[in-house]
Protein backbone atom coordinates (compact mmCIF):
# COMPACT_ATOMS: atom_id res chain seq x y z
CA UNK A 1 0.00 0.00 0.00
CA UNK A 2 1.53 3.30 -1.10
CA UNK A 3 1.42 6.14 1.32
CA UNK A 4 1.47 9.72 0.12
CA UNK A 5 3.91 12.16 1.70
CA UNK A 6 2.50 15.65 1.64
CA UNK A 7 5.82 17.41 1.71
CA UNK A 8 8.69 17.53 -0.75
CA UNK A 9 11.99 16.38 0.68
CA UNK A 10 14.00 17.02 -2.47
CA UNK A 11 16.58 19.23 -0.88
CA UNK A 12 19.42 21.04 -2.55
CA UNK A 13 21.90 22.02 0.15
CA UNK A 14 24.31 24.92 -0.28
CA UNK A 15 22.92 26.02 -3.62
CA UNK A 16 24.76 29.33 -4.04
CA UNK A 17 27.39 29.24 -6.76
CA UNK A 18 27.50 25.41 -6.84
CA UNK A 19 26.26 23.11 -9.58
CA UNK A 20 23.50 20.60 -8.83
CA UNK A 21 22.83 17.53 -10.91
CA UNK A 22 19.23 17.04 -12.08
CA UNK A 23 17.52 14.01 -10.51
CA UNK A 24 14.25 12.25 -11.35
CA UNK A 25 12.10 11.00 -9.66
CA UNK A 26 12.61 12.86 -6.39
CA UNK A 27 10.67 10.39 -4.23
CA UNK A 28 9.87 6.66 -4.21
CA UNK A 29 6.79 5.35 -2.39
CA UNK A 30 7.01 1.57 -2.47
CA UNK A 31 5.36 -1.51 -0.99
CA UNK A 32 7.51 -4.68 -0.91
CA UNK A 33 6.63 -7.92 0.88
CA UNK A 34 9.05 -9.83 3.11
CA UNK A 35 11.48 -12.02 1.19
CA UNK A 36 10.99 -10.02 -2.03
CA UNK A 37 13.43 -7.84 -4.00
CA UNK A 38 12.59 -5.09 -6.48
CA UNK A 39 14.72 -2.91 -8.73
CA UNK A 40 14.28 0.84 -9.27
CA UNK A 41 15.87 3.47 -11.50
CA UNK A 42 17.04 7.05 -10.82
CA UNK A 43 17.56 9.31 -13.82
CA UNK A 44 20.49 11.74 -13.60
CA UNK A 45 21.29 14.62 -15.95
CA UNK A 46 24.46 16.70 -15.92
CA UNK A 47 24.14 20.43 -15.42
CA UNK A 48 25.14 23.03 -18.01
CA UNK A 49 28.40 24.74 -17.19
CA UNK A 50 29.68 21.89 -15.04
CA UNK A 51 31.59 20.14 -17.87
CA UNK A 52 32.35 16.97 -15.94
CA UNK A 53 30.95 15.84 -12.61
CA UNK A 54 32.18 12.90 -10.57
CA UNK A 55 29.28 11.91 -8.34
CA UNK A 56 28.93 9.73 -5.26
CA UNK A 57 25.62 7.88 -4.80
CA UNK A 58 24.76 6.18 -1.52
CA UNK A 59 21.82 5.52 0.85
CA UNK A 60 21.52 7.35 4.15
CA UNK A 61 19.06 7.82 7.00
CA UNK A 62 16.50 10.61 7.13
CA UNK A 63 15.59 12.52 10.27
CA UNK A 64 13.37 15.52 10.94
CA UNK A 65 13.76 17.64 14.06
CA UNK A 66 10.94 19.17 16.10
CA UNK A 67 11.31 22.45 14.21
CA UNK A 68 11.17 20.76 10.79
CA UNK A 69 14.86 20.82 9.83
CA UNK A 70 16.19 17.73 8.07
CA UNK A 71 19.41 15.76 8.49
CA UNK A 72 20.75 12.84 6.46
CA UNK A 73 23.40 11.22 8.65
CA UNK A 74 23.32 7.58 9.69
CA UNK A 75 21.25 7.15 12.85
CA UNK A 76 22.51 4.36 15.14
CA UNK A 77 19.69 2.11 16.34
CA UNK A 78 17.08 3.61 14.00
CA UNK A 79 14.38 0.93 13.92
CA UNK A 80 12.67 2.57 10.92
CA UNK A 81 15.80 2.74 8.75
CA UNK A 82 15.73 1.13 5.29
CA UNK A 83 19.37 1.78 4.32
CA UNK A 84 20.57 -1.80 4.99
CA UNK A 85 18.08 -3.09 2.43
CA UNK A 86 19.17 -0.73 -0.38
CA UNK A 87 22.03 -1.71 -2.71
CA UNK A 88 23.26 0.66 -5.43
CA UNK A 89 24.36 -0.75 -8.78
CA UNK A 90 27.04 1.96 -8.95
CA UNK A 91 28.28 4.10 -6.10
CA UNK A 92 30.24 6.47 -8.31
CA UNK A 93 29.65 7.82 -11.83
CA UNK A 94 30.87 10.63 -14.08
CA UNK A 95 28.47 12.96 -15.89
CA UNK A 96 29.28 15.32 -18.72
CA UNK A 97 27.39 18.54 -19.40
CA UNK A 98 23.73 17.67 -20.27
CA UNK A 99 24.55 13.95 -20.29
CA UNK A 100 21.79 11.61 -19.02
CA UNK A 101 22.40 8.36 -17.15
CA UNK A 102 20.31 5.79 -15.32
CA UNK A 103 21.33 4.55 -11.89
CA UNK A 104 19.74 1.33 -10.69
CA UNK A 105 19.26 0.28 -7.12
CA UNK A 106 17.70 -2.79 -5.56
CA UNK A 107 15.57 -2.99 -2.42
CA UNK A 108 15.62 -6.45 -0.78
CA UNK A 109 13.40 -7.18 2.20
CA UNK A 110 14.58 -9.98 4.56
CA UNK A 111 12.14 -12.80 5.22
CA UNK A 112 12.22 -12.07 8.94
CA UNK A 113 11.69 -8.30 8.60
CA UNK A 114 9.12 -6.75 10.91
CA UNK A 115 6.14 -5.30 9.01
CA UNK A 116 5.98 -1.53 9.15
CA UNK A 117 7.09 1.71 7.52
CA UNK A 118 10.76 2.36 6.78
CA UNK A 119 12.58 5.41 5.44
CA UNK A 120 15.82 6.37 3.71
CA UNK A 121 17.29 8.84 1.25
CA UNK A 122 19.61 8.19 -1.67
CA UNK A 123 22.19 10.95 -1.71
CA UNK A 124 23.70 12.24 -4.96
CA UNK A 125 26.70 14.51 -4.39
CA UNK A 126 30.02 15.53 -6.00
CA UNK A 127 33.08 13.65 -4.77
CA UNK A 128 34.95 16.96 -4.37
CA UNK A 129 34.17 20.43 -3.08
CA UNK A 130 33.80 23.31 -5.54
CA UNK A 131 36.12 26.23 -4.91
CA UNK A 132 34.22 29.52 -5.01
CA UNK A 133 35.91 32.90 -5.37
CA UNK A 134 34.31 36.16 -4.36
CA UNK A 135 35.30 38.96 -6.73
CA UNK A 136 34.64 41.65 -4.11
CA UNK A 137 36.64 40.00 -1.33
CA UNK A 138 40.16 38.52 -1.29
CA UNK A 139 39.16 35.09 -0.10
CA UNK A 140 37.63 31.86 -1.42
CA UNK A 141 35.56 29.12 0.11
CA UNK A 142 34.58 25.57 -0.80
CA UNK A 143 31.02 24.33 -1.30
CA UNK A 144 29.32 21.10 -2.19
CA UNK A 145 25.80 20.54 -3.52
CA UNK A 146 23.90 17.36 -2.83
CA UNK A 147 20.43 16.10 -3.67
CA UNK A 148 18.37 13.73 -1.51
CA UNK A 149 15.96 11.28 -3.17
CA UNK A 150 13.40 10.10 -0.62
CA UNK A 151 12.50 6.43 -0.18
CA UNK A 152 9.37 5.52 1.79
CA UNK A 153 8.98 1.77 2.14
CA UNK A 154 5.97 -0.16 3.42
CA UNK A 155 6.50 -3.77 4.43
CA UNK A 156 2.94 -5.17 4.63
CA UNK A 157 1.69 -7.52 7.30
CA UNK A 158 0.64 -5.23 10.10
CA UNK A 159 -2.63 -3.49 10.90
CA UNK A 160 -1.47 0.09 11.35
CA UNK A 161 -2.90 2.17 14.16
CA UNK A 162 -2.48 5.93 14.10
CA UNK A 163 -1.61 7.32 17.52
CA UNK A 164 -0.66 10.75 18.75
CA UNK A 165 -0.73 13.03 21.75
CA UNK A 166 -0.32 16.67 22.72
CA UNK A 167 2.79 16.97 24.88
CA UNK A 168 2.78 20.71 25.52
CA UNK A 169 0.70 23.89 25.14
CA UNK A 170 2.13 27.32 25.97
CA UNK A 171 0.48 30.73 25.83
CA UNK A 172 3.27 33.03 24.67
CA UNK A 173 1.51 36.40 24.38
CA UNK A 174 -1.77 37.69 25.79
CA UNK A 175 -1.69 41.47 25.33
CA UNK A 176 -1.77 42.59 21.70
CA UNK A 177 -2.48 39.06 20.40
CA UNK A 178 -2.88 35.54 21.75
CA UNK A 179 0.03 33.43 20.53
CA UNK A 180 0.17 29.69 21.17
CA UNK A 181 3.08 27.23 20.92
CA UNK A 182 2.33 23.53 21.11
CA UNK A 183 4.05 20.19 20.52
CA UNK A 184 2.58 17.00 19.06
CA UNK A 185 4.13 13.53 19.33
CA UNK A 186 3.51 10.63 16.96
CA UNK A 187 3.24 7.64 19.33
CA UNK A 188 2.24 5.15 16.62
CA UNK A 189 4.16 2.97 14.16
CA UNK A 190 3.35 4.88 10.96
CA UNK A 191 3.95 8.45 9.75
CA UNK A 192 1.16 10.95 10.34
CA UNK A 193 -0.06 13.94 8.34
CA UNK A 194 -1.21 16.30 11.09
CA UNK A 195 -3.40 19.41 11.02
CA UNK A 196 -3.62 21.57 14.15
CA UNK A 197 -5.96 24.33 15.30
CA UNK A 198 -6.83 26.26 18.45
CA UNK A 199 -10.07 27.74 19.80
CA UNK A 200 -10.12 30.54 22.36
CA UNK A 201 -13.11 30.53 24.73
CA UNK A 202 -14.08 32.30 27.91
CA UNK A 203 -13.17 30.47 31.10
CA UNK A 204 -16.75 29.16 31.45
CA UNK A 205 -16.79 28.04 27.80
CA UNK A 206 -19.83 30.14 26.86
CA UNK A 207 -18.16 32.70 24.59
CA UNK A 208 -16.12 31.67 21.54
CA UNK A 209 -13.56 34.36 20.71
CA UNK A 210 -12.16 32.73 17.59
CA UNK A 211 -10.53 29.73 15.94
CA UNK A 212 -7.20 29.72 14.09
CA UNK A 213 -4.73 27.27 12.56
CA UNK A 214 -1.48 26.19 14.19
CA UNK A 215 1.26 25.68 11.63
CA UNK A 216 4.28 23.41 11.95
CA UNK A 217 7.57 25.29 12.15
CA UNK A 218 9.57 25.41 8.89
CA UNK A 219 6.54 24.29 6.88
CA UNK A 220 4.40 26.23 4.43
CA UNK A 221 1.79 23.48 4.17
CA UNK A 222 -1.27 23.07 6.34
CA UNK A 223 -0.52 19.38 6.97
CA UNK A 224 2.69 18.49 8.78
CA UNK A 225 4.54 15.21 8.22
CA UNK A 226 5.66 13.49 11.43
CA UNK A 227 7.73 10.30 11.63
CA UNK A 228 6.83 7.51 14.10
CA UNK A 229 8.00 8.30 17.64
CA UNK A 230 8.90 11.86 16.58
CA UNK A 231 7.64 15.30 17.65
CA UNK A 232 6.86 18.53 15.77
CA UNK A 233 6.42 22.03 17.14
CA UNK A 234 3.44 24.16 16.05
CA UNK A 235 2.62 27.85 16.45
CA UNK A 236 -0.31 30.12 15.72
CA UNK A 237 -1.98 33.32 16.85
CA UNK A 238 -5.42 34.82 17.30
CA UNK A 239 -4.76 38.24 15.81
CA UNK A 240 -7.46 39.94 17.81
CA UNK A 241 -7.31 41.73 21.13
CA UNK A 242 -9.22 40.14 23.99
CA UNK A 243 -10.92 41.85 26.91
CA UNK A 244 -9.37 41.60 30.34
CA UNK A 245 -10.48 38.31 31.87
CA UNK A 246 -9.91 34.57 32.19
CA UNK A 247 -9.80 32.27 29.15
CA UNK A 248 -9.04 28.79 27.97
CA UNK A 249 -7.26 27.72 24.79
CA UNK A 250 -8.31 24.35 23.36
CA UNK A 251 -5.60 22.95 21.08
CA UNK A 252 -6.72 20.15 18.76
CA UNK A 253 -4.70 17.89 16.42
CA UNK A 254 -6.33 15.98 13.57
CA UNK A 255 -4.09 13.09 12.55
CA UNK A 256 -6.35 11.05 10.30
CA UNK A 257 -9.49 10.09 12.23
CA UNK A 258 -12.80 11.91 11.89
CA UNK A 259 -13.96 10.80 15.32
CA UNK A 260 -10.73 10.98 17.33
CA UNK A 261 -8.40 13.94 17.86
CA UNK A 262 -5.63 14.76 20.30
CA UNK A 263 -6.69 17.70 22.49
CA UNK A 264 -5.40 19.73 25.39
CA UNK A 265 -6.81 22.76 27.21
CA UNK A 266 -4.63 25.50 28.68
CA UNK A 267 -6.09 28.27 30.87
CA UNK A 268 -4.74 31.80 30.80
CA UNK A 269 -5.63 35.38 31.75
CA UNK A 270 -5.47 38.70 29.94
CA UNK A 271 -4.78 42.05 31.59
CA UNK A 272 -5.02 44.84 29.08
CA UNK A 273 -3.48 48.27 29.30
CA UNK A 274 -5.39 51.19 27.86
CA UNK A 275 -3.59 52.46 24.77
CA UNK A 276 -3.25 56.20 24.19
CA UNK A 277 -4.16 55.68 20.52
CA UNK A 278 -6.79 53.03 19.89
CA UNK A 279 -7.71 53.98 16.31
CA UNK A 280 -6.21 50.81 14.82
CA UNK A 281 -7.47 48.42 17.53
CA UNK A 282 -10.26 45.99 16.62
CA UNK A 283 -12.78 45.68 19.44
CA UNK A 284 -15.69 44.30 17.40
CA UNK A 285 -15.60 40.82 15.86
CA UNK A 286 -17.92 39.59 13.08
CA UNK A 287 -18.43 35.85 12.75
CA UNK A 288 -18.67 36.26 8.96
CA UNK A 289 -17.14 39.13 7.03
CA UNK A 290 -18.93 38.25 3.78
CA UNK A 291 -22.47 37.22 2.83
CA UNK A 292 -23.61 35.87 -0.58
CA UNK A 293 -27.26 35.21 -1.42
CA UNK A 294 -29.29 34.16 -4.46
CA UNK A 295 -32.58 36.07 -4.48
CA UNK A 296 -35.25 36.13 -7.22
CA UNK A 297 -36.25 39.50 -8.60
CA UNK A 298 -38.51 41.25 -6.09
CA UNK A 299 -37.71 38.67 -3.38
CA UNK A 300 -36.56 39.13 0.20
CA UNK A 301 -34.27 37.19 2.52
CA UNK A 302 -33.24 37.45 6.17
CA UNK A 303 -29.86 36.53 7.58
CA UNK A 304 -28.43 36.51 11.11
CA UNK A 305 -25.02 38.08 11.75
CA UNK A 306 -23.20 37.37 15.03
CA UNK A 307 -21.11 40.17 16.56
CA UNK A 308 -18.84 40.05 19.62
CA UNK A 309 -17.37 42.78 21.80
CA UNK A 310 -13.77 41.62 22.33
CA UNK A 311 -12.90 44.57 24.55
CA UNK A 312 -12.95 44.72 28.35
CA UNK A 313 -15.17 47.84 28.24
CA UNK A 314 -18.67 48.57 27.00
CA UNK A 315 -18.76 49.10 23.22
CA UNK A 316 -21.35 51.12 21.31
CA UNK A 317 -22.02 50.09 17.71
CA UNK A 318 -23.96 51.90 14.97
CA UNK A 319 -24.79 49.77 11.89
CA UNK A 320 -25.16 51.83 8.72
CA UNK A 321 -27.78 50.15 6.49
CA UNK A 322 -28.05 50.56 2.71
CA UNK A 323 -31.10 51.08 0.51
CA UNK A 324 -31.58 47.30 0.10
CA UNK A 325 -30.04 45.91 3.32
CA UNK A 326 -31.56 46.81 6.69
CA UNK A 327 -30.10 45.82 10.09
CA UNK A 328 -32.25 45.16 13.17
CA UNK A 329 -31.29 46.46 15.66
CA UNK A 330 -29.12 49.11 14.04
CA UNK A 331 -27.73 50.41 17.34
CA UNK A 332 -26.03 48.11 19.88
CA UNK A 333 -24.69 48.57 23.38
CA UNK A 334 -22.41 45.58 24.02
CA UNK A 335 -21.05 44.60 27.40
CA UNK A 336 -17.46 43.32 27.68
CA UNK A 337 -17.26 39.98 25.84
CA UNK A 338 -20.97 40.09 24.94
CA UNK A 339 -22.20 38.23 21.86
CA UNK A 340 -25.29 39.47 19.99
CA UNK A 341 -27.20 38.51 16.86
CA UNK A 342 -28.19 41.14 14.30
CA UNK A 343 -30.97 40.43 11.78
CA UNK A 344 -30.28 41.56 8.22
CA UNK A 345 -33.19 41.96 5.79
CA UNK A 346 -32.05 41.89 2.16
CA UNK A 347 -34.52 43.00 -0.51
CA UNK A 348 -34.04 42.41 -4.24
CA UNK A 349 -36.00 45.33 -5.68
CA UNK A 350 -36.92 45.87 -9.32
CA UNK A 351 -33.47 46.75 -10.65
CA UNK A 352 -31.60 44.25 -12.86
CA UNK A 353 -30.21 41.37 -10.83
CA UNK A 354 -28.82 39.42 -13.78
CA UNK A 355 -25.39 40.38 -12.50
CA UNK A 356 -24.01 40.29 -8.99
CA UNK A 357 -24.71 43.36 -6.87
CA UNK A 358 -22.79 44.27 -3.73
CA UNK A 359 -22.79 46.67 -0.83
CA UNK A 360 -20.68 47.18 2.28
CA UNK A 361 -22.25 47.35 5.72
CA UNK A 362 -20.28 49.41 8.20
CA UNK A 363 -20.37 48.49 11.89
CA UNK A 364 -19.15 51.78 13.37
CA UNK A 365 -17.78 51.58 16.91
CA UNK A 366 -17.35 54.46 19.37
CA UNK A 367 -13.63 53.68 19.56
CA UNK A 368 -11.11 51.63 17.65
CA UNK A 369 -11.42 50.37 14.09
CA UNK A 370 -14.91 49.86 12.64
CA UNK A 371 -15.81 46.46 11.19
CA UNK A 372 -17.17 45.90 7.69
CA UNK A 373 -19.23 43.21 6.00
CA UNK A 374 -19.63 42.67 2.26
CA UNK A 375 -23.10 41.62 1.07
CA UNK A 376 -23.50 40.15 -2.45
CA UNK A 377 -26.80 39.20 -4.11
CA UNK A 378 -27.52 37.61 -7.47
CA UNK A 379 -31.00 37.31 -9.00
CA UNK A 380 -32.51 34.77 -11.39
CA UNK A 381 -33.17 35.88 -14.95
CA UNK A 382 -36.79 35.47 -16.05
CA UNK A 383 -35.84 33.26 -18.99
CA UNK A 384 -33.88 30.99 -16.66
CA UNK A 385 -36.95 30.61 -14.46
CA UNK A 386 -39.12 29.79 -17.50
CA UNK A 387 -36.63 27.15 -18.71
CA UNK A 388 -36.67 25.53 -15.29
CA UNK A 389 -40.47 25.46 -15.26
CA UNK A 390 -40.55 23.96 -18.80
CA UNK A 391 -38.21 21.17 -17.73
CA UNK A 392 -40.49 20.38 -14.80
CA UNK A 393 -43.53 20.20 -17.13
CA UNK A 394 -41.72 17.83 -19.51
CA UNK A 395 -40.74 15.64 -16.58
CA UNK A 396 -44.35 15.48 -15.41
CA UNK A 397 -45.60 14.57 -18.92
CA UNK A 398 -43.10 11.74 -19.14
CA UNK A 399 -44.31 10.34 -15.84
CA UNK A 400 -47.88 10.33 -17.18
Amino acid sequence: MKRKILFCLTLILFISYAYAVKVSPVRFDMTIARGVSQEFVINLTGTKGSYNQDLLIYPSDLFMSRVGTLSFDTIVGNKNSAINWIKMENNKISLLEDQAKEIKFKVSIPSNATPGEYYAVIMVEPDKFTKIKDEKNPYAFKMKTRVAVVVVLDVPGRAYEKKGEVTEVKILETDSIVKIASTFKNTGDIHLDVVAEAIIRSADGRVNFGKFDLGALSSSKKEAFIFPDAMRDFEGALRRQLPTGDYMAEVSYNYGYDFKKAKQIEKFSVKRKISLNENSNEFLSLKNEELRLLIPKGGRRTQVVTVTNTDYRVLNVDIASSDWVQATPSILNLKPGEVRNVMLTISATDYDLSQEKETTLSFKTDRGKSAEMKVFITGLKENLVKKTETKKEVSLNLKK
